[in-house]
């Protein structure tokens, strides 16, 4: 997500946290499960509304590892 700021620097964009929006109905997604496994990061989301189904998971590397 990037804001816009109107202050001393005007007209630089501000990176924000990454956040997650639902695949379906596009609301902030919460963060229900992490695991580590195999040099990964496993992050599992669900919708923060109720009413909806939504999930997502993703992948984040820890460490490049060399291939031989």
């Amino acid at each position: 997500m990037r804001l816009t700021n109107g202050g001393v620097f005007a007209g630089e964009d501000l990176a924000v946290g990454e956040e997650h929006l639902c695949p379906q109905c596009d609301a902030v997604m919460v963060e229900i499960d992490k695991l580590t496994e195999d040099g990964a990061v496993f992050t599992w989301y669900a919708c923060a509304r109720e009413e909806c189904t939504g999930q997502r998971l993703s992948k984040k590397v820890l460490r490049m590892r060399s291939v031989r």
